[in-house]
């Protein structure tokens, strides 16, 4: 058994400084430790799939990131793990707790299956892993075989701690009050009939025209990034592959990295019903520099136009609840043009729901610069500011 600090303190020096994640009884001490030591950030996530795509974006900003949670939550992390850091070479470390360890410590019924498999799941997943260091003598050589890795291939190194390989560490900071009430007050402003509405590419132009080339722009996975690509594919640019949902926690770790960085986030209305609990993520950090526009078009246009449940869905609502600070609604293509103008320079957490109508140009293209070009040259647009 070791103490937190004897392998938080060598990982910071080596640059691992920024931490996100979810709760588990064995990563207790790690958790707490890393929320009440100056040096540190902790950004606490609502599942383990955002906390991957948040460290994601925190990496590609110039962090390096570290993700912790209990295994019984690795099934939520595998998709970005797999079309997200292993797709655009983004090299984090995750920490991982094994719990209903084979033959270990007795644990709840529900652990008993993922602790039978977790090592053969991170296999399948090409991720290279070790076990975390229970003695002090250990923690050199892990870390240095995690650093190296990581360095070398550009790709995630996994911890698996084990019960009690870290000592106890009792938080003492106090967590924020909650409010006691509050209201909420949206009205959505929406006046066309569906086939009235303008379609994506036009929303994507004024979307360029209007923020130019000096923001971050990170575009949902499909037809909104092939789209964006087509309608000029620039350096500032991130075209999301995969990883559904995972855009805005992704938007997320930057805009936390780079608080000086205009980041815009353009989801699309499948996507974040996925992973709807990250926008409540932003609402609690609130960063100032992020703009999160929502295209819904009330349809799966990738995948046949099947359509969505946001027909009747108040997202402005859902985001004044979440705590975003600004938050616009309309149907209106001039509209939202004048909104752009509007918040493109403000500091504030903002939210654009834009009502379209389903569809594309004719023999649409996929982008000709694969995801590892776009990683690096995005990293480099980010880095630089």
């Amino acid at each position: 058994m070791i103490s937190a600090d004897k392998f938080l303190t060598p990982a910071r020096e080596l640059g691992f400084n920024f931490f996100t994640g979810t709760p588990c009884s064995y990563l207790k001490p790690f958790i707490n430790y890393v929320i009440d030591t100056d040096g540190f950030d902790f950004i606490d996530s609502v599942n383990e799939g955002e906390a991957v795509a948040i460290a994601a974006g925190a990496t590609i900003a110039g962090k390096r990131a570290v993700v912790m949670f209990q295994n019984s939550g690795l099934g939520n992390a595998v998709n970005p793990l797999t079309s997200l850091t292993y797709t655009f070479n983004l090299p984090i470390m995750v920490i991982t707790t094994l719990r209903g360890e084979p033959g270990g410590a007795h644990d709840e019924p529900q652990h008993e299956l993922m602790g039978q498999i977790t090592i053969e799941m991170l296999e399948t997943m090409r991720l290279k892993w070790a076990f975390f260091p229970r003695e002090d003598s250990e923690v050199t050589d892990a870390l240095k075989l995690a650093d190296e890795y990581m360095k070398k291939t550009n790709q995630p190194f996994v911890f698996i701690m084990r019960k009690d390989d870290v000592s106890d560490w009792k938080l003492q900071k106090k967590p924020l009050v909650s409010k006691k009430s509050f209201s909420i007050n949206h009205s959505d402003s929406f006046e066309l009939d569906y086939k009235e509405r303008t379609t994506r590419t036009p929303v994507l132009e004024v979307v360029q025209s209007e923020l130019g080339s000096e923001v971050a722009v990170i575009a949902t996975t499909g037809k909104t990034g092939r789209e964006l690509y087509e309608v000029g594919d620039t350096k500032n640019q991130f075209y999301m592959v995969g990883s559904m949902g995972c855009a805005l926690a992704f938007g997320l770790g930057i805009a936390l990295t780079k608080p000086n960085l205009k980041v815009v986030v353009i989801d699309g209305d499948g996507a974040l019903l996925m992973r709807t609990g990250t926008m409540a993520t932003v609402g609690a950090y609130r960063p100032k520099n992020l703009l999160h526009i929502l295209i819904d078009n009330e349809a799966h246009d990738s995948t046949g136009g099947q359509g969505t449940v946001t027909g009747g869905i108040s997202f402005g609502a859902i985001a004044r609840a979440f705590g975003y600070e600004q938050v616009y609604s309309t149907d209106l293509l001039e509209t939202f043009k004048n909104i752009l103008g509007e918040v493109k320079s403000n500091s504030a957490s903002t939210f654009i729901h834009l009502k379209t109508q389903k569809g594309s140009p004719e023999k649409l293209g996929r982008p000709k610069v694969t995801p590892a070009e776009v990683s690096v040259r995005f990293a480099e647009f980010i880095q630089s500011k």
